[in-house]
């Protein structure tokens, strides 16, 4: 007791002591930067939390919640894949203790867990689950589904009896956040309690992060986000899966994620609360599988080479939720870190919404931030998308008064036939491909689009539906026109 208290006191006179200038400098710089990223990408509120070797240096916010409120270090976000790496940490505390082997098949401790393959799945080890090359594909069907259930993590495993896999397991990086929600159901069957429960005793509670989100009943405390809607920031419903905790739905503050990140930066010590050795630690940040550009993927972090020119490594993750972004990275040459929680999320402007992170990151590692992407191409496939569905609508359009209003002059059987088929085929290959290709060429179905990008995802509902009109006003009209035919023919 007496050296927590010690601890303490040291902590809050490293608190109150002034910052060197180079330090001062770079966390105004930061906080001067994360506005202007907010301004560029329109997001109604952010905040954010620079971590040195003592700790948290310095939290703020700025901007509001979905309700209206102002954003403090006290707002709850989602914090979406941020999941992925807490719960690396937490597998991590039972592999330490004994009681799983990163290298024993997943079977061992799910006897029930299987895919389309049982080879595959047989082979698949908590190793390959935690660095994501199990082989198990991002479309799955058992993430993302909000409701009441039973057993989340137990419907969710035998739900995916029926998936089938897209390589041999260990064969290749394929991120997939299947792998992490059997990593909860694992937690679950080792330890005969609820994830939730067990995280809390052995990471959160550790790492006093009280204001974390893991249930559907403390995500009701969570204000709305905002999504993105053909360019307007709009606000979205804040949606939960009871088995996401694991993989992609857990939650808190911002001085919640400050705490785990200097926990990782402190080679799994914070507050003198040991949660990991800094050996599992090492184990945990260490990129393993290429996972393409400058990074590799470790268990559960991201390991990568984008700030060596500054003498530090990367390690990084983010995380998208309905409405929420976050990010947490820490540079372990320059022993520092960022976390940036932000109130908007599109799946197509993740790219701008990392920039914050990662601008700030470099910035604190003494560097120039890089130009973000910019959202071009994806403007440009919106414009395009709404042109085809114009198109579609005004030729169903036609189509109907053509019906009610036949042209004069006769066609021949033949020339009816093919007309009709070849209209058919056409709109309901469009349908086909805005309803089902386009979505799984995104990896996911179409209700996840609309979740995650709801501009692109109503306007390829939209097409597909005015598609399927479109053939069966052309079939309706293809069979008027034969029975006219065959009339004149008498």
């Amino acid at each position: 007791m007496r050296t927590r208290a010690a601890a303490l006191v040291l902590l809050l006179l490293a608190a109150l002591a002034p910052l060197p200038a180079h330090a001062r400098s770079a966390t105004s710089q930061v906080d001067a930067y994360l506005r202007e990223r907010a301004r560029a990408t329109d997001t109604p509120g952010l905040a954010y939390a620079i971590v040195g070797p003592g700790g948290t240096e310095r939290t703020g916010a700025f901007g509001h919640d979905g309700d209206g409120g102002p954003v403090t270090p006290r707002t709850p976000f989602l914090w979406g894949s941020i999941a992925k790496p807490v719960t690396a940490t937490a597998v991590m505390t039972l592999a330490e203790s004994g009681a799983v082997g990163l290298d024993e098949p997943v079977r061992t401790y799910l006897p029930r867990f299987t895919l389309a393959d049982p080879g595959a799945a047989a082979r698949i080890t908590v190793r390959h689950l935690l660095q994501q090359t199990s082989g198990i594909p991002e479309h799955t069907g058992v993430t993302d589904r909000f409701g009441d259930r039973d057993d989340p993590y137990g419907q969710a495993v035998a739900d995916l009896a029926d998936t089938e896999p897209r390589s041999a397991p260990g064969e290749r990086h394929g991120y997939s956040s299947a792998n992490y929600l059997l990593l909860g159901a694992l937690v679950e069957a080792v330890t005969g309690r609820p994830y939730e429960a067990y995280l809390r005793d052995h990471v959160l509670g550790p790492l006093d992060m009280r204001g974390a989100v893991t249930t559907p009943r403390r995500a009701r405390a969570v204000p709305r986000g905002h999504s993105y809607f053909f360019g307007q920031v709009v606000a979205a419903d804040t949606h939960y899966d009871p088995a996401g905790a694991s993989y992609g739905y857990l939650g808190g503050t911002v001085r919640d994620l400050a705490r785990f990140a200097a926990a990782h930066l402190g080679g799994g010590t914070y507050d003198g609360e040991r949660v990991l050795s800094p050996a599992s630690v090492a184990q945990l940040h260490r990129g393993t599988a290429d996972s393409g550009g400058t990074q590799r993927y470790g268990l559960g972090w991201r390991d990568d080479t984008r700030n060596d020119d500054l003498g530090t490594r990367t390690v990084w993750h983010t995380g998208g939720a309905p409405g929420y972004h976050a990010m947490v990275v820490l540079l372990p040459g320059a022993d520092r870190a960022v976390v940036v929680l932000q109130n908007a999320y599109g799946y197509f402007q993740a790219a701008d919404l990392n920039a914050a992170g990662f601008g700030a990151a470099r910035i604190l590692a003494g560097g120039d931030p890089e130009q973000p992407p910019g959202d071009a191409p994806y403007t440009a496939f919106l414009a395009a998308l709404a042109a085809v569905l114009t198109l579609t609508t005004a030729a169903t359009a036609w189509t109907a008064f053509r019906i009610a209003r036949p042209a004069a002059g006769r066609r021949t059987r033949r020339r009816i036939l093919a007309t009709t088929a070849a209209w058919t085929l056409a709109a309901l290959t469009a349908a086909a491909l805005a309803g089902v290709v386009a979505p799984r060429s995104f990896g996911v179905d179409l209700r996840l689009i609309r979740l995650y990008s709801p501009d692109l995802g109503w306007l390829l509902t939209l097409t597909a539906l005015a598609a399927c009109a479109l053939a069966a006003a052309r079939l309706a009209a293809g069979g008027l026109a034969l029975r006219r035919a065959g009339r004149g023919r008498r």
